[in-house]
Formats: structure tokens, sequence, C-alpha cells
């Protein structure tokens, strides 16, 4: 009786089985309960239409992953082969790719960069910047690619930063570079090694105005003769501000009068000449590559420093010393400060939809930010808490303004446990340059530009660093320049600025 019990009971169970079957392979569904309900599920169907074919029962897209390459202004860093490694274990997992960087000597930087897009290398992106590989001479000359569709498809890397920062980046109406999240105010400063200081009894608040360093180096000088007292010229430093067009015109924002800027500093360029002559600068500032290594060895005392919150601190562990800082400027947000590091895509890119989100992965990742920036966790730095590190001596290391979003930065020794907050803070209380939204249409005087920034690359190190009498130099400079079309730029970015101007009233 109970083994007919267990077959009656199995049988039920079938008849229960094949029912449930049946239903299921009826035309009738049940409708979702809400629209919400039917959104997610029509959201659910469209992730899973887009998303990589896999291997039955494998997360893992069989799709090979998309090889892209980073041009980046920085010396190779210990241990760079582990940490790409490891941080490409996140990027295939986030966006089915993976990342090779480019180390170029910084030194060697602009020669490598123009190489590659004169041969038509195919790379996918590039740190570039107003001071190296020049971002509006090569966006102009079709080396990187537009980006403003693209960007409508990473809003939170758009919407990371201000439109005026947008603005601040277009040639030509475009946008060919995205600006790296750091210190958007441009404060200009000196930084001073802080040994030295101490051992001379130097009050760096003392020092107001160009002529107060002479005595300062001056001490240097006497005192430490194996260490130069200054890198290269600060012509500029306590100058009024001028917004910058085109190399060395300027926008005098209170006439609103295109002026030729050596004009603002040639006292500046004659104390730098004097400084020269005392022998403040290195024997070899003419030709010096390699000025990181001389850094890090301790002989130089002084460097032009753009001013932000835990500066002292990024300059420590860069260098491997203590330093204080004197400002010699205001803070302003103006074009020069956008441009002074982003990264643009190559136009030669195969993939520069995946390029442009490697970019956003890197600027929203937080744990790929700092890998890349610091390290690995144990073999490069000390995580003390969960935004504070040490980093262990002679380990890797990246600059984090030179490749992303530095509000996601791990605190370093010696920094504030707000130091993004201030950082913030300072941006938000920066003058915004009245001129960062005009852009200078260079097309009608491509030709003489060029000629001009030749001229500029020839004469501009000699001023900057006191190698020749500048009266004499500023004439030949004018001269050529004068040759070279220098009036007809003048007027033609008076003409657009005027222009500009009246659209904006």
């Amino acid at each position: 009786m109970t083994k007919m019990k267990r077959s009656m009971t199995v049988m039920l169970a079938l008849f229960m089985v094949v029912g449930l079957l049946l239903t299921g392979c009826s035309g009738k569904k049940e409708e979702p309960k809400n629209e919400a309900s039917q959104a997610d599920a029509t959201q659910s169907n469209e992730t899973k239409s887009n998303e990589p074919v896999t291997e039955e029962g494998s997360n893992t897209p069989t799709e090979e992953p998309v090889k892209l390459t980073w041009y980046v202004y920085s010396a190779e860093p210990k241990n760079a082969a582990a940490v790409l490694q490891k941080a490409n274990e996140i990027i295939q997992e986030k966006i089915n790719a993976t990342l090779e960087f480019k180390y170029v000597n910084p030194g060697d930087y602009n020669a490598k960069m123009q190489l590659a897009m004169s041969s038509g290398e195919e790379y996918d992106i590039a740190f570039t910047a107003s001071w190296v590989n020049s971002y509006s001479e090569n966006a102009n000359k079709g080396a990187y690619l537009a980006l403003d569709d693209l960007l409508e498809k990473f809003p939170d890397l758009k919407g990371m930063l201000k439109e005026e920062i947008w603005d601040g980046a277009r040639i030509n109406g475009k946008i060919y570079g995205v600006p790296n999240n750091q210190i958007m105010a441009d404060q200009p400063g000196v930084w001073l090694k802080k040994d030295l200081v101490d051992k001379y009894q130097i009050d760096p608040g003392s020092i107001k105005s160009l002529t107060d360093f002479t005595s300062v180096f001056q001490k240097i000088k006497d005192g430490e003769p194996g260490v130069s007292a200054i890198r290269f010229g600060i012509a500029s430093a306590f100058a009024d501000y001028y917004s910058s067009v085109v190399d060395l015109f300027a926008i005098d924002t209170k006439t609103w009068k295109v002026v030729y800027t050596p004009d603002q500093y040639t006292d500046g360029y004659k104390l730098t000449r004097e400084w020269y002559e005392k022998g403040f600068f290195p024997q070899d500032v003419a030709t010096l590559k390699d000025e990181a290594s001389l850094i890090k060895a301790g002989k130089v005392f002084s460097r032009y420093s753009r001013q932000k919150p835990g500066n002292e601190a990024a300059l420590k562990a860069t260098n491997g010393f203590d330093v204080v800082s004197v400002v010699t400027g205001p803070a302003v947000i103006n074009k020069g400060a956008v441009t002074s590091t982003l990264n643009a895509i190559s136009a030669t890119s195969k993939h520069p939809d995946k390029a442009l989100e490697l970019i956003n992965l890197v600027d929203t990742n937080k744990e790929l930010f700092n890998l890349l920036k610091f390290g690995i966790e144990g073999q490069d730095y000390t995580k003390v808490s969960d935004n504070r590190i040490e980093p262990k001596p002679d380990s890797y290391a990246m600059a984090g303004w030179m490749f992303g979003n530095e509000f996601n930065s791990y605190v370093l020794p010696g920094q504030d446990d707000n130091v993004w907050d201030q950082t913030k803070v300072l941006n938000d209380s920066a003058m915004i340059d009245p001129a960062i939204g005009f852009v200078f249409d260079r097309t009608p005087v491509e030709n003489e530009i060029a000629q001009l920034t030749a001229i500029n690359a020839e004469y501009l190190p000699v001023l900057s660093n006191g190698l020749e009498d500048v009266d004499k130099t500023l004439s030949a400079l004018l001269e050529k320049r004068k040759a070279a079309g220098h009036d007809k730029v003048l007027a033609e970015v008076q003409k657009q600025l005027d222009a500009w101007r009246a659209a904006q009233q």
C-alpha cells in the first residue's frame, strides 16, 4: 500500500510539471504590474542586446579587448609593468580594452610627438598642453579629433567641468582635448628648497617683488657652490595679468586692446639677464633637457611652480625634499590654465570611441586613477587610512594632473585631509578671465602664426634665461616678427576680439 501511494505521488508531481510547462509555452504573458517594472524590463533587454557576446556560462567577452596606446610626458617609472598589468585587469573588465602607456622623457616629448604626427603613426591618446606638444597648433593641423559629439555619450565626463572650462578648451569652436580635472585656478609662484631657506634664514614672506629674489639668490650662489639658485627665468612674476592669445600677443582686458607681451616684461627680462651674469642659473641652462634629475639631486634651489593646495606635499613626493612656496600673482581661470594639461585623441586612432571611454573611466574610477598615479598598495605605498597613503622611497609615481581627475586622488603626507575641498574652494573663488570664451580663428593668418611660433621658439629661451643683451634681443625678435607678419596677426586678433565683444552685448 505504501508503494502504491509513492507511485501516485510521483504521477501527481509529473502532471503538475507538465501543466506548468504548458502554461509557460502558451501565448499569454503576464503584464508588468506598473510602468516602472515595464521600463526596467525594457532597459534590461536593451542592456543585454548591447553587451558583448560571451561564452556560455562566462562573463568574459569573446571579442578581443581593444588595445589603446597613450603617450605620456614622463620617463618610465619604476614598477610600471606591474602597475599596468593590474590596471589592465580593471580596464578590461570595465570596457574590454587594455592600455599601453608610451613613456617619453620630458626633454624629448615635443620631438617625439612631432615625429609621430608627421609620420601618420596610429596611436590613440596623447598628453598635450599650451606649453608642450602644442594643443592649439596640433588641433589646427588636424592631428587631433574633434570630441564634441563623442562627449555627449559620456555625461559624467562632460558634467565634471564647468561650461566655461570647456569653452576654454575650444579651438575654432571645437573641443579637441579633455582638460584634466585638477586645480583650474592658475596662480603663479616659485618654490624654494626648505633646508636652504632654513640654513640661510630666508624669509619667504618678505619676497614681494621680482627684485626681492636677487639677494636671496645671491646667498645661495655664495654659500652653495654646487647648487643653482634658479632653474629658469621668471620674468613675468608679479607682473599685471594679461589674457594670452597666440604666443606673445595678449589682451589687456581693462582696455580690450591687443598688446605685444614682451613690452610688459622688459624689466623682468633685464633682471633675468643680471641673474644669468651673476651665475644664478645652471651652466647648461640653454640646452638642459633633464631637469628632473638635477632637481632630485638637490642641485636646484628654486623653480617656477603653479600654486595650489597641497603643492608642497606633492613636490616633496616628486622631488624627495621639502619646499616652501612664494605666491607671485592672483588666481585666475583662463584659457591658459584650461589648456595647461589635457589629453587629446589622435586623428589616426582606430578606436576613438573606446579611447574616450578610457579617459572617462580613468576620470571616474577612483581605484584606477590612484593605481596609475601611486602604483600598487604594499609595493609602492602604504595605506594609512581610507584616503591617505605614504609612498615608499624610490617607488612608482606618476603625476596625476597629466592623465586624470585629481579630485579622486589619495592624500599624501603633509597634505591636509580636505586638500581637494580646499582646491575646489580656490577654483570657485578664482577670477574667471573675461576673455576665456574668446576663440581666435587662426585660419586667416595661419602662415604668419607658424612663422611667429618658430621665431618665438628661437628667442624666448634667450630672453627667459638671460642669455643675451635684452634690448638687442628684443629688437632682433621684433624685427623678425615684423617681417613674418606681426602687425597683420595683431590686427586680425583685434578685429576678431572686437567682433566677439560686440556679439556678447
